[in-house]
């Protein structure tokens, strides 16, 4: 069994702040014993991992938090167990209770907090943001936002540092969403009208405006906070001591860089506009294609939405696209690739996916199998689009720069190279559009992020028919 299968996610649903322990989960009822005592670490997370099913993968990432933490359990030998807390207070309540070793939830060592725990090393930077209706007025500055609502979130760090500008712009209106609100909430109370603008954090705000692209930041607002694991006071300095190195190691062999690059990495790379277009697509011609994609899931075992937004990229979902090179159908497949994929009628829709889903599997089949999800199948991905062969001489070139052939935040940077006289000279394959590859492979991305975001997964859609 896998590290990651070995992850134990409680989920708290009525946990409240002031709660005298009488009525609540078992857990919550006693103190963590020291992990070299019960060989587990018990981390706090706020509301949940954010799930993101990788294609193909037996261990899907959980949520940058939450796979922060499970590396540092692995590095210390220890099983994880996620505890999960609806709310911020509830989350500061139940670590200082020392019911859970430490909390892994966006924390910023405030004052306050400080007090109150000791904090590990900082590992992210994230800055808050006035969110507004781009069809609106954009404010200026604050005072634009005087006798206007701002939604914020009650008792967390966006509602304290509101709180605080209503000092200096008395007129600043406060609009606050119950304790276990999530920024989706927030975004949908500015779409909605209810409120005029959001406060939101830079990293919410990157990965929901790519399903909201009627929504744009105006300017910052406050000074940029630093992210870090807060410790329950029961904690003892080793288990710190550990933290500081791990975070040390990670930075120095890249793997915070290739995590941060995971969740991060892609999603401001699509405009508004290409958003708005997807998304328009996804309600007008993405159910009649549905189904093709969903037999080419339960043919090839790729997630559909994966497949979905290949498709997309290729051809914007026409099944009749044609390129200048000769490529055609829906997932642009060459004559030669359809003949090997046993394809008969590239410009016909299902045909045309269910070949494209098994030329992907197949590219990502020959990806060396030591590469982890989700390297592979990025990797596959830029294969997908200027073949096998240059993704090889990509990978050598990599190992050339001293950098990681098996990652593809390393990859990519040598993609960038290969239009380069004097690169592809050097390499076996030779020309290649390496950049196309690497804007694809980002596209793809992020397409299949909003997919997974709006569509359910094969197998839940087929629960809930079996239900009915």
């Amino acid at each position: 069994m896998t590290w990651t299968r070995r992850v134990t996610l409680l989920v708290v649903c009525a946990l409240f702040a002031s709660c005298d322990f009488n009525d609540v989960p078992e857990w919550l009822q006693r103190e963590v014993r020291p992990p070299q005592q019960s060989g587990e670490l018990v981390v706090l997370t706020l509301r949940g991992p954010a799930i993101q099913m990788a294609p193909q993968s037996k261990d899907p990432p959980l949520g940058f938090e939450q796979d922060l933490a499970a590396m540092f359990a692995k590095e210390l030998g220890y099983r994880v167990k996620f505890r999960v807390v609806s709310s911020y207070p509830r989350l500061l309540s139940a670590l200082e209770k020392n019911r859970a070793h430490l909390a892994a939830a966006h924390l910023s060592p405030s004052p306050d907090l400080s007090a109150k725990f000791k904090f590990g090393p900082s590992y992210q930077s994230i800055q808050y943001q006035l969110i507004y209706r781009t069809a609106a007025k954009r404010p200026r500055n604050m005072n634009d936002a005087t006798g206007l609502n701002t939604a914020v979130i009650a008792e967390t760090p966006a509602h304290d540092m509101l709180r605080d500008l209503t000092g200096t712009y008395p007129g600043l209106g406060i609009d606050v969403l119950p304790h276990e609100s999530d920024a989706e909430a927030l975004i949908a109370r500015v779409e909605s009208g209810k409120a005029d603008f959001a406060l939101v954090d830079t990293a919410a705000f990157s990965d929901l405006k790519r399903i909201h692209p009627d929504l744009s930041s105006a300017f910052n607002v406050g000074r940029d906070a630093r992210i870090a694991w807060a410790f329950a006071p029961s904690a003892d300095e080793e288990l710190r001591k550990k933290a500081d190195q791990f975070f040390e190691k990670i930075r120095a062999n890249g793997a915070l860089n290739r995590l941060i690059d995971r969740y991060y990495g892609h999603v401001n790379r699509i405009q508004p506009v290409d958003s708005e277009a997807f998304l328009e697509k996804v309600t007008s011609v993405l159910p009649k294609l549905r189904p093709y994609f969903q037999e080419a899931q339960e043919l090839t075992g790729l997630d559909w939405r994966l497949v979905a937004a290949i498709g997309y990229q290729e051809s914007h979902w026409d099944s009749l696209a044609t390129s200048p090179t000769g490529v055609r159908g829906l997932m642009m497949l060459t004559d030669e690739t359809a003949d090997r994929m046993k394809i008969k009628n590239r410009l016909d829709a299902r045909d045309s996916i269910i070949g494209g889903a098994k030329y992907f599997a197949l590219l990502r089949e020959t990806v060396p199998v030591r590469i982890a999800e989700p390297d592979r199948t990025w990797l596959a991905l830029a294969a997908y689009n200027q073949g096998y062969g240059h993704l090889e001489d990509a990978r050598i070139l990599t190992q050339r720069m001293k950098l990681n052939a098996d990652s593809w935040l390393d990859v990519r940077k040598a993609y960038l190279q290969m239009r380069d006289p004097n690169i592809f000279e050097t390499l076996n394959h030779g020309y290649c559009r390496g950049d196309e590859a690497v804007a694809l492979v980002d596209a793809i991305r992020n397409y299949h992020d909003i997919l997974l975001k709006l569509e359910k997964p094969l197998e839940q859609e087929a629960v809930q028919a079996s239900s009915n």
